[in-house]
């Protein structure tokens, strides 16, 4: 009787494994390039809603220059801008959205006294108005 010599098992299976292995490697290299493409997508949105803000940032600067440059009278440039004003006593609250993107507006607020202003307030914010909904949920009762 003659001994056999060789692989335990047949050509088939390492194939079989082959197989696999490549169809595995080929699964994974479809869901890393799925990725790295949303993540470019979100990528170049950021990079499109920083350039909005940018912009409105600088458009409030240019702003707040023709104000500085109008000295006593302000309150026309602040007209001219587009501002909406509360006088309270001495004291004067001038209000400013500049839209950004979609819903996002660049909000700047300027309070005047003695022919001085500060700004009080200058961020984005977002302009979406959220209605309440009645959910019937039940009280557990």
């Amino acid at each position: 009787m003659a001994k056999k010599e060789g692989a335990p098992f047949g050509a088939g299976v390492s194939s079989m494994l082959m197989l696999f292995v490549i169809l595995c490697l080929t699964v994974f290299g479809v869901l890393a390039y799925m990725t790295a493409r949303a993540d470019n997508r979100l990528t170049l949105r950021s990079a499109e809603a920083v350039k909005a803000y940018y912009a409105a940032d600088a458009e409030a600067e240019e702003i707040l220059s023709r104000v500085d440059a109008a000295g006593e009278d302000y309150a026309a440039v602040l007209r001219e801008e587009g501002f909406s004003t509360v006088q309270e006593g001495e004291r004067l609250t001038a209000d400013l959205e500049l839209p950004i993107e979609g819903t996002r507006v660049y909000r700047m607020q300027l309070v005047f006294t003695d022919g001085e202003y500060e700004v009080t307030i200058r961020r984005m914010e977002d302009n979406t108005v959220w209605e309440e909904e009645d959910l019937n949920v039940w009280d557990g009762q």
